[in-house]
């Protein structure tokens, strides 16, 4: 019944149009140069990561990156032992960009509220997963603003 599902769906959205948000762009004509970075080191790499997969070489297009990036992992409920049951995982990222004469500072956040698992290895693995969905988002919104700079 699995395989019937799952060859359902992978026919539903191969035929349901779906196409890059970056197809008709030239993602590759601009490069990203990142020459600073705050905040938390661990996520700093997952965008720094991320943002590299949309960086061209050879281009007049260059833009210098600051990144600055706070991750908060906040408890929002407890049980009745004192244990926690949920969290919230927020990242907040400050990019600062020049290029030539322009400077335009973007603010991107992300936040999910997660339930505690008995297994800490798991937990780990499962924000781990988070994390980098988090960067992968930010370095979507991230590109998407660059489009939009290079539009003005």
């Amino acid at each position: 019944m699995k395989n019937i599902t799952l060859i359902i769906l992978v026919l539903f959205l191969y035929s349901c149009g779906y196409s890059s948000i970056y197809k008709n762009q030239k993602s590759q004509n601009f490069k990203i140069n990142i020459i600073e970075t705050k905040g938390n080191s661990e996520m700093n790499n997952l965008i720094k990561n991320e943002i590299k997969l949309y960086s061209g070489e050879d281009t007049t297009n260059i833009y210098n990156l600051k990144i600055n990036t706070d991750y908060m992992k906040e408890t929002l409920t407890k049980d009745s032992t004192g244990l926690i049951t949920d969290y919230k995982l927020s990242v907040t990222s400050t990019f600062t960009i020049d290029l030539k004469e322009k400077t335009e500072v973007i603010e991107l956040k992300e936040t999910i509220n997660i339930k505690n698992q008995s297994d800490s290895l798991e937990q780990n693995i499962y924000e781990k997963n988070i994390k980098r969905s988090f960067a992968s988002s930010i370095r979507e919104k991230l590109i998407s603003e660059i489009f939009n700079i290079n539009d003005n």
